[in-house]
């Protein structure tokens, strides 16, 4: 992000954080990041597409922070699935997202309700894939019960560990703690399934356009900007498109190297004519994804 870009975000994270969204005007922002409306509206159309951009670059972090604690590691380890849960919970807390997700919870806005809706789809979708994971695939016809279980004991615990403590309890004891009352469930595995096992699929489905159809429009996508970087001999940067395209052409796409370097891909082309198109083509990579 650009320094003036993230001067307007900082600006606006603290007082999202310290008087609300809905408190807080764009005005308030201005006066805060101590710039002109001109400026502001450079970057963003509305405050929501501000607030949308905070929770997007937190979302990004946690991506990233999620892959490097599974590096070289099984995917089956337990330990890892514990660490990554707690990564989004204490990334949450770091950045006081969960005042603003309180003081936005009641928004009637089309734009912050369907942002959140794809958010905690996203989630639960794939702390499911990673109990699949984690306790194997007669996992999967009860995963979204499951994640959906293990996600509300963590959060209850939390809070009533806040009504009655001064100090904060580490979130990996509590999601760990939430993972071993889970696990005589799991192993019990002969119940009925209250979510079908697509259940999250076929939300996210009905977010956005047909899997194959956005699959196809990314290659595309992929293909034409790698033939304007060439004729710009921007070899380096063309390298990291080039990659994009022959993976997602590819039948069996290595999911792991896609999601490092698409976490990578904005930062490499910031600043650049190219930043808007790469930030699209990147939204619509992850979509793919998580589609597969």
């Amino acid at each position: 992000m650009n320094p003036r870009k993230k001067q307007i975000t900082d600006a606006a994270h603290r007082l999202f954080s310290e008087n609300g969204f809905a408190q807080t005007s764009i005005q308030d922002i201005l006066d805060e990041a101590q710039i002109a409306k001109g400026t502001f509206y450079n970057y963003f159309a509305s405050k929501n597409e501000c607030l949308i951009a905070i929770l997007e670059t937190v979302n990004e972090k946690a991506e990233r922070r999620r892959i490097e604690l599974a590096q070289g590691e099984n995917k089956a380890d337990e330990n890892v699935l514990v660490s990554q849960i707690a990564v989004r919970l204490d990334m949450n807390r770091y950045h006081n997202l969960l005042a603003i997700f309180g003081s936005v919870a009641c928004s009637d806005d089309n734009d912050l309700k369907a942002f959140f809706k794809k958010n905690q789809t996203k989630e639960l979708n794939w702390i499911a894939k990673r109990l699949v994971d984690v306790f194997g695939e007669e996992e999967a016809r009860h995963a979204v019960d499951h994640a959906v279980m293990l996600t509300g004991c963590i959060h209850q615990i939390i809070r009533v560990w806040n009504l009655g403590a001064n100090t904060e309890m580490a979130t990996e004891t509590v999601v760990q703690f939430a993972l071993d009352q889970l696990k005589p469930v799991i192993r019990e595995g002969n119940k009925k399934a209250f979510f079908q096992k697509n259940w999250l699929d076929l939300t996210i489905d009905s977010l956005s356009t047909d899997y194959m159809e956005m699959k196809q429009q990314l290659i595309i996508r992929l293909s034409n900007l790698t033939k304007k970087l060439e004729k710009e001999e921007k070899a380096k940067n063309n390298e990291y498109v080039q990659f994009l395209l022959k993976e997602f052409q590819s039948e069996n796409p290595r999911l792991f190297l896609l999601e490092s370097v698409l976490l990578s891909l904005k930062h490499v082309f910031e600043g650049s004519s190219y930043e808007l198109e790469i930030s699209q083509i990147v939204k619509m990579a992850w979509h793919v994804l998580d589609s597969l």
